[in-house]
């Protein structure tokens, strides 16, 4: 079956028609939109599907902010979404909303092995809970549970939570960011913009002097992330190589903090547009050991797999089974497998 499936972000949004099955998931055709250029996602799908001959039967958007009785506010965008508004402007009979790390875990099932990275092989519980994390624009993370041939995910904000410092240098680092933001977060650290931040944030701690050049280069760039990891990657600037030690580190303790809190033998996944741009990186010693280091749950955690999905559709898989899971007669049972909104 054909469907329309959505990847909306604060930064960009990617729609795509995809083909399903049960276990298949092909992309037939694909369009990317920056979101803030648009004043919100139905006109993003107008534009969409003005290529296209005939509305898809169903649609599923997985969006960056919290889903409650199909509706949603964006986190980072003034967009506010209505399941039944969409349906109204759109035409499209059925659509369905659900968190975007909800959409990314119920894509789990359709990735091959060379989509995704191991850097734990552990010794997985095909019936455990699967965690999923994933840092970008901002730090998504939901859970999938499977029981009797269901899935159920539960999606969650976790990356508003506090940020827990587990060194001198990251209880001076949450000063700073209460200092600038009122309050320290993971989201804050653990994100495109919190990578430009812990390279000032080492500036003014006094870890190194930032290179005339680099500085240059920074003040320029549309992505400073990129240009950190980029030069962190390279060891060739002193600064950008602290950030981005000090961000794998932090994101190996937060995915450790997760695989704890849903207990995760199943697995865990991380995910989002960075971790595939920063592989080198995640697979040095840093990130498992700081995914490790929680007595007493070290003997829990060595057993725990984790994998970095290399995938960037990943969520577009996601949001096409949530939409294959409201295309229901009328008069019948919906799907069993489908996301719990949240």
């Amino acid at each position: 079956m054909r469907v329309l499936a959505g990847d909306v972000g604060g930064t960009k949004t990617a729609l795509a028609i995809v083909e399903i099955g049960s276990r298949r998931c092909r992309v037939l055709r694909l369009e990317r939109y920056h979101s803030a250029d648009h004043a919100g996602l139905e006109e993003i799908v107008a534009d969409f599907l003005s290529a296209e001959h005939g509305l898809p039967p169903s649609a599923g958007f997985g969006v960056a902010g919290p889903v409650r009785d199909g509706k949603s506010k964006i986190t980072n965008l003034p967009w506010r979404l209505d399941e039944r508004v969409l349906e109204r402007r759109t035409g499209i009979r059925r659509v369905t909303i659900v968190n975007d790390f909800g959409a990314n875990a119920l894509g789990l099932r359709f990735l091959a092995p060379r989509q995704v990275a191991t850097l734990a092989h552990g010794r997985p519980d095909p019936r455990g809970p699967v965690a999923l994390l994933g840092a970008g624009t901002g730090l998504g993370q939901a859970v999938l549970t499977r029981a009797g041939g269901e899935e159920s995910v539960v999606s969650s904000e976790g990356g508003h939570v506090d940020f827990g410092p587990r060194s001198p240098l990251e209880d001076r680092l949450a000063a700073f960011l209460r200092a600038r933001f009122g309050r320290a977060t993971r989201e804050r650290i653990l994100s495109g913009s919190g990578l430009a931040l812990l390279y000032e944030f080492l500036e003014a701690d006094g870890f190194a002097r930032p290179r005339r050049a680099v500085a240059a280069e920074l003040r320029g760039a549309p992505d400073p992330a990129a240009v950190i990891s980029r030069l962190g990657l390279a060891r060739k600037d002193r600064l950008c190589r602290g950030a981005l030690d000090l961000f794998v580190a932090i994101y190996g303790s937060e995915t450790g903090n997760l695989a704890l809190q849903y207990r995760a033998t199943g697995g865990v996944y991380v995910a989002g547009g960075i971790a595939p741009r920063i592989l080198p990186a995640l697979k040095a010693p840093a990130f498992l050991r700081a995914f490790h280091d929680k007595p007493p749950m070290k003997p829990l955690l060595a057993g725990i797999p984790v994998r970095v999905v290399l995938d960037p559709l990943l969520g577009l898989y996601g949001a096409a089974a949530a939409a294959a899971a409201r295309r229901a007669p009328a008069t019948g049972s919906r799907s069993r497998r489908g996301a719990r909104r949240g």
